[in-house]
């Protein structure tokens, strides 16, 4: 991941791992559960910060959703970065027991759970600073849930607003411009 190799030219390391079920990780993914996300990401944060670690957290769409609700149980965080987060507003419309979306079958009680969360009033409560990349023409966060992410931001969380952008299917160009700022703003945040 670019981003990690630039953060590692300013002598900051990175961890990566897939959630269940996700890359290269056991399971299925219709077996993962948006809770377990949160729950497995808080327990490796609490890991590397229980042994003298600063730590930063960085997620992409529920990934970045799963970010926000950890940074909200991690006061001593130093920063996160949070890419096209959904903050899943309004509950899952559940027709069958999965969904089925970009060749991913995904169970109704992921996204139940999703909403549950509550992730928008779970950044008020994200007392680190964070970078929050929202885009305009995103084909899986609708406006209103990118409004409630944006209005539940404290001062301390940057909204960086990309018009035109989509979900993630981003030029390199695109790509270069929001590595760039996630990196400079995540860099930032450990120099201070």
């Amino acid at each position: 991941m670019k981003a990690a190799r630039e953060l590692e030219k300013e002598g900051i390391s990175s961890v990566r791992f897939d959630q269940y079920g996700s890359g290269n990780s056991d399971g299925e993914f219709e077996e993962s559960r948006f809770d377990d996300w949160v729950a497995t990401t808080i327990a490796i944060a609490r890991d590397y910060l229980s042994n003298g670690y600063e730590v930063a957290l960085f997620g992409q769409s529920m990934g970045a959703a799963t970010v926000i609700n950890a940074a909200a149980e991690l006061p001593e965080l130093s920063c996160f970065v949070a890419w096209v987060p959904d903050a899943t507003i309004r509950p899952p419309e559940c027709t069958d027991e999965f969904m089925e979306e970009g060749g991913q079958r995904v169970s109704w009680d992921f996204w139940r759970q999703a909403h549950a969360a509550r992730t928008a009033e779970k950044l008020s409560l994200a007392t680190a600073p964070g970078f929050i990349v929202q885009c305009t023409h995103d084909e899986y966060v609708d406006e209103a849930n990118r409004n409630a992410i944006t209005e539940a931001a404290l001062p301390q969380h940057q909204v960086a607003i990309f018009d035109g952008y989509s979900h993630s299917s981003w030029s390199y160009e695109q790509a270069e411009e929001i590595i760039d700022q996630s990196v400079r703003s995540l860099v930032a945040s450990f120099r201070d």
